[in-house]
Order: C-alpha cells, then structure tokens, then sequence
C-alpha cells in the first residue's frame, strides 16, 4: 500500500507533534477488513515521524481487547494511553481521517501532557461530580467539518473523568450498522448512556456540535446531575 501522509503532510505532523511532553501510546485492535489496515498503517506511519508516539496493534480476538472492553464485533477500534500509560477513554472506532485527522492530533497532543483538559475549570469540576458510568459516542464522517469539535469535547470530557467516562468516535459509514441502530442520519450526532445493570442505555443524544457550556449543559442533563 501506498503511504497515506505525503512528505508535506507529514513535515507538518512533526512540526506540531514536536509539542509534544511526553509519550503516547497508540493500541490498535484490528479485524479482517481494508479499514483495519488503513488504520494501522496511518498510526504507524505517525510513530516514523515522531519518537513519541508508541502503536502496538492486536488482533480483536486478542483477550487484551476485553481488558479495555472493546466490541469484538466493531473493528477497527483504537485506543490511546497518556504520557503516564494510562487510559483516559480516548476511543477512536474506524479511521480518523479527513477533518477527524486534526483530532487525531490534538488528542495525542493533549494525552502526550498527561491527558490536558481545556475545558474551563467551572467544567472540570462539574465533569467530575460524575459518579456513575458513562459511555459517549460521537458518530462523525471525514467530510464534516463540525465533527471535530464535537468529539474532542467528547474526549475531553472522558480525559477529565477517566474513572467514569469513555468516549468513542465512529465513523458512521465504516459501521453502518451501529449507524442504523442510534439512527444517525446527520453528523455530528452524540450518543450519551448510562449504565444500568451491566447494560447501556441511551440517557441522551444532540446533534451538531455545541460550545462547551451548552454541551457540558447536555451531557449533564442526560446523566441526570444537576
């Protein structure tokens, strides 16, 4: 296969990437499809430009995908460990491509400095209060522009309450069928449940991407904290 990142691209990579603090670890779990291989490959080719960035991929039958309760049915699935080794819930499920690149980016950006929330403090502290489990999922496209926004709240949201929050991007047309299931028909469309007796249950759900009050302001409302 081809490389994905031009010389350009990737000179532009290094240049931001050379912000980085500390290291990140990239686990990806891969199945038997094209998807899985791009998605290696362009983690890979990201760990040639910098030192920094550690990927270790796995087959989704590898019992490591249970530790970090990965859907063996939904591949490929990512995973990204802070400068600490620590996993902060940063899940990318399908290709980070196209606009959903620069979230690839900012997310190891911000994981490679122990997992840095931008979030006002106001924001952090509530984010915090979350005493339950949450799982969010942001279902997004390449071509979207609004994308973005939405999934590093997502992911910021998870970094500042890793104990209880996990946070998904999917790429809708990779799994339609998980598509079909939440009835994702615009992007960004966010998913937010709560687990209740070892299943997930829908709590909430917004589409387009909100500024950081009036998305924290759902988040909460759907997990039922004031």
């Amino acid at each position: 296969m081809d490389r994905l990142l031009d010389k350009k691209t990737s000179e532009q990579v290094g240049e931001l990437l050379n912000k980085m603090t500390g290291k990140v670890e990239i686990i990806v779990f891969k199945g038997n499809n094209e998807f899985s291989v791009v998605t290696e490959q362009l983690f890979t080719e990201i760990s040639q430009i910098t030192d920094k960035v550690k990927v270790i991929s796995y087959d989704i039958t590898s019992p490591v995908s249970d530790e970090f309760e990965i859907d063996r049915t939904l591949t490929p699935a990512s995973v990204m460990l802070d400068s600490q080794g620590n996993d902060r819930g940063v899940r990318f499920y399908g290709i980070p491509s196209g606009h959903e690149f620069s979230t690839l980016l900012q997310d190891i950006l911000a994981m490679s400095k122990n997992g840095e929330v931008e979030f006002s403090q106001k924001n952090i502290d509530r984010i915090k209060t979350i005493d339950k489990k949450v799982r969010i999922r942001v279902f997004v496209t390449p071509t979207c522009p609004y994308c973005p926004k939405a999934v590093i709240s997502a992911h910021q949201t998870a970094m500042a309450n890793s104990e209880m929050v996990v946070a998904e991007m999917f790429e809708a047309n990779e799994f339609s069928n998980e598509s079909q299931k939440y009835n994702v028909s615009s992007v960004p469309h966010t998913i937010i449940e709560v687990k209740e007796n070892d299943d997930w249950v829908k709590t909430g759900e917004f589409i387009g991407a909100y500024p950081e009050d009036n998305y924290i302001s759902e988040l909460m409302q759907a997990i039922d904290i004031k």
